[in-house]
């Protein structure tokens, strides 16, 4: 036997996408103010000026490599590079464009498409600068520790090509040099995406509400079907009192009929036609039984018998035509 899926809670889902929506919404704001406010140029800026969340521009021309690769893994398995952490230097330059004596090293987190570019200042003197705008943040635990791994290989890399072995104080000094922060590449088609998808998001949730209102409301305007009719036993139909009425099809209403024989039972039926209605079942009370009495008898005349036999709708509650009394004389 086949399972029946549940039916979900519209108003559930729409609630999840309009928070959906909002969040893009804000990201997308946020970013847009972000990048059209005031930049922080990383190359000229003083180095007590990098701090997360600061929107930042600059134009980067050395780099260390790639220390982070980032992947789709599904299964345990790399599916795909989406792209790297690449160490540049920062503060690197003066105002007139001219090198300064001392830089520093901070993370960089591009685009696969973006490898070629970082991996030419990384290797070659004469790459072409790189002009980046995006926004500072803070390295989490694992970044930050591969980070540190890398720094510790390329320390060992420049002593053993200048012959010379590495101290614990050459490693403190080196780590010192990196800020504990990363560069999040950020550009126009970012918010653009965001405030896109969030308007979606949003519309889609509106749209839900409306129609699981519409529905709702559907619903309860055909709680009762036209032309449906009850009867609660006491005269009353839909809430009329109509005794002894007759209806035409169709239309709800019912035939009362009211019967009486000679011995005082009655019938009762209601009757409805094809609207959905019911009528109650015919009910007889048996015939009660007469008293006997050899003084006395009474009996209806033949013409009222007659009358009510020709009449069935009309109801008689108790007839007495006529009656004989006599008394027997003592012998």
């Amino acid at each position: 036997m086949a399972r029946t899926r549940k039916k979900g809670n519209p108003i559930v889902s729409a609630v999840v996408f309009g928070i959906f929506g909002i969040v893009l919404l804000f990201l997308g704001i946020r970013t847009f103010i972000g990048l059209h406010g005031k930049l922080l140029n990383v190359t000229t800026c003083d180095e007590s000026e990098v701090k997360p969340g600061v929107y930042v521009e600059g134009t980067l021309t050395y780099g260390y490599g790639a220390y982070i690769e980032k992947t789709t893994t599904y299964n345990h398995t790399v599916t795909k590079t989406d792209g790297y952490y690449y160490l540049v230097d920062i503060c690197d330059k003066n105002e007139d464009g001219s090198k300064r004596d001392t830089s520093k090293w901070i993370g960089i987190s591009i685009s696969k498409s973006d490898d070629a570019k970082f991996d030419a200042i990384s290797s070659a003197d004469d790459a072409e600068p790189i002009y980046i705008t995006g926004v500072i943040r803070k390295n989490s635990d694992k970044v930050q520790g591969f980070l540190d791994d890398y720094i510790t290989k390329y320390v060992d890399a420049y002593a053993q090509y200048y012959g010379y072995t590495p101290t614990s104080e050459d490693y403190a000094t080196a780590k010192a040099e990196a800020f504990p922060y990363y560069i999040e590449m950020v550009d126009s088609s970012d918010y653009i995406f965001k405030l896109v998808l969030g308007a979606v998001f949003l519309l889609a949730a509106v749209i839900m509400i409306l129609k699981a209102t519409r529905s709702k409301n559907t619903i309860s305007a055909s709680a009762q079907p036209a032309g449906t009719g009850y009867y609660d036993g006491t005269g009353d139909f839909n809430g009329v009192y109509t005794p002894g009425s007759t209806g035409s099809p169709n239309n709800g209403n019912y035939t009362q009929q009211y019967g009486s024989t000679d011995s005082g039972s009655y019938t009762q039926q209601y009757g409805t036609t094809n609207s959905g209605s019911y009528g109650t079942a015919e009910q007889t009370q048996a015939p009660q039984t007469s008293y006997s009495d050899p003084f006395y008898s009474q009996q209806p005349a033949a013409s009222e018998q007659d009358a009510h036999a020709s009449n069935p709708y009309t109801t008689t509650s108790s007839t007495t035509s006529s009656s004989s009394f006599s008394l027997k004389k003592d012998e």
